[in-house]
């Protein structure tokens, strides 16, 4: 690719929001991209929603731009929107969100994403920070009644606009504004422009074969950046029909792939486990080619239940919201030998290369780029990068060092002989490593180490200080009630030198994590800090 991002000028530019001369992309917005599909593909079907109850609702091209249409002469006229001003957003995973998200959009109004799992406090600070006109949420359901919040109207209650709305948004100006997971440190409020979102639809597009006739199975939340721009966004600009579920249900998710029968589907790992426990048919479509798995660590155990249950892939992808949504995915034309290699029997599962528009390097503590198979922190550059953390300069500067942004997550490249490409493999996070005794211990790889036994459902890893120790490691394991102590660190010290294992293993019933499957690590810390355990739950300390 082009760097466009290797001086200090063309990095405070990135800042701002103004993307590169150029372009990647022959459609720059994504509002773009919905006039080019509802004026080519009109009659193709884009946007498929199936609510709680099962009932199914499909719009085509031609009438999801209708409506979204209609939502934004009811947001001009009826509350006043302006281009600039921010508007944040209670989506949930129907027409109505989507439509809004394109209808802010067309108005050139930024999209704070807010999740509406959150308590109203925390919206209400995010969305005073953000500088937010108002808070929108639908019409119905559990946010009906959402203290402080604009509820949305029916678009189909809608009349059609007196005057055509053919708004082109700015593709430098902010699109979306999405707060991090906060899962290791404090949140800050990301900015993507609408050039970044396009890039990234253009870089799916392309890794994916997206495109119409192409039907895409979606049941991440529409908050999260995956949901949003894997899902919607991002087989919107490609033409191809997006299927999304309100929710993941385990009981019912199955029926979603064989009644639908998508070729693709978008999930996270805590899916495929859950698949795999409820699936009872005796093949998957033939038309389904693979589940793309991201937001949390894959374990190649997972990879070869699926190939062996299912007899279908998964191929891992890579990113984080500053690169709005994907920086590698697996090819996914890799030989069965190469698979093999690079997923179903490795050690970790690769994420994949790198993604049209953008490059990944990893670099080492001083500066240099690591050699194959050394470990470093990935980093990334391009057009899918976000403009900056709003409201937060130093978080920005911190972020973007020489010219690349930094994600402060470990990993190491692969180049392979037989693809000819340059694989990378994810290690685990700069500040989730312990040092004991002297020694640097990865949270991450204990927690898979301790996810590898047969026992163990789940396990997640938190640090305490110590005066003498440095840190100690404290171990939360959900696991099957056979399951001893002493076997559970006769299994890490398989693993582990006997002077890194956890201080103590503390018996839950469950791991806290996100909607898409991250540890949330403070919640966890902060429930062993008190000994304040679910029922059943108990502590071992370690050996001597």
């Amino acid at each position: 690719m082009t760097d466009h991002t290797s001086t200090d000028d063309e990095r405070v530019h990135r800042y701002h929001g103004k993307p590169p001369s150029s372009r990647l992309t022959a459609r720059p917005t994504l509002v773009a991209g919905l006039d080019h599909q509802a004026a080519v593909h009109g009659d193709a079907p884009y946007l498929t929603t199936i609510d709680q109850e099962g009932a199914v609702t499909t719009l085509t091209y031609r009438q999801f731009d209708r409506l979204s249409r209609r939502l934004t002469h009811w947001l001009a006229h009826e509350l006043g929107a302006r281009s600039g001003q921010v508007f944040g957003l209670l989506p949930v995973n129907d027409a109505i969100s989507a439509l809004t998200v394109l209808a802010l959009m067309r108005l050139g109004c930024p999209v704070l994403m807010l999740s509406p799992s959150d308590p109203p406090a925390r919206v209400a600070r995010q969305a005073a920070f953000a500088h937010a006109r108002a808070v929108l949420h639908g019409p119905t359901g559990q946010l009906a009644d959402r203290p402080g919040g604009v509820p949305l109207p029916n678009p189909r209650t809608l009349p059609d606009p007196t005057t055509d709305v053919r708004t082109q948004p700015d593709p430098s100006a902010d699109a979306l504004l999405f707060a991090t997971s906060g899962s290791t440190a404090t949140s800050k409020l990301v900015a993507q422009s609408h050039y970044n979102s396009a890039v990234n639809a253009e870089a799916l597009r392309r890794h994916h074969g997206l495109g119409p006739g192409v039907r895409f199975l979606g049941c991440l939340p529409a908050h999260h950046v995956n949901g949003l721009h894997f899902t919607l966004l991002g087989t919107l600009a490609a033409g191809a029909h997006a299927v999304i579920a309100d929710r993941f249900d385990p009981f019912t998710y199955p029926h979603l792939l064989t009644r639908h029968r998508p070729h693709i589907a978008s999930v996270v790992p805590s899916v495929l486990e859950a698949l795999l426990d409820a699936w009872r048919h005796p093949h998957i479509p033939d038309e389904f080619r693979y589940f793309v798995s991201a937001a949390a660590p894959l374990t190649a155990t997972t990879v070869q239940a699926l190939h062996k249950r299912l007899g279908a892939r998964v191929l891992q992808g890579y990113g984080l919201t500053e690169t709005t949504n994907f920086s590698t995915t697996m090819p996914i034309d890799l030989t069965p030998q190469a698979y093999a290699r690079l997923a179903l029997h490795a050690d970790i599962p690769s994420i994949g290369t790198a993604l049209y528009g953008n490059e990944i390097a990893v670099r080492t503590a001083d500066g240099r780029r690591a050699e194959p198979g050394e470990t470093g922190e990935l980093c990334m550059r391009g057009h899918n990068v976000m403009t900056r953390y709003a409201g937060n300069e130093d978080a920005t500067r911190q972020a973007f060092r020489d010219g690349w942004f930094h994600s402060q997550d470990l990993g190491f490249a692969v180049p392979d002989e037989e693809t000819g490409k340059t694989f990378y493999v994810t290690t685990g996070r700069i500040k989730n490593i312990a040092k004991v005794r002297g020694e640097s211990v990865s949270l991450e790889e204990m927690e898979r180490v301790l996810r590898a036994h047969p026992a163990v459902h789940d396990a997640a890893c938190i640090t305490r200080p110590d005066r003498l120790l440095g840190e100690t490691i404290t171990a939360a394991v959900a696991a099957a009630p056979e399951l001893s102590d002493a076997e559970c660190y006769a299994h890490l010290q398989h693993h582990f030198a006997t002077a890194t294992l956890p201080e103590r293993i503390v018996h839950v019933e469950a791991v806290p994590r996100t909607a898409t499957g991250k540890i949330l690590r403070p919640q966890l810390a902060a429930m062993l800090r008190t000994d304040r355990l679910p029922a059943g739950g108990h502590c071992a300390p370690a050996p001597d």
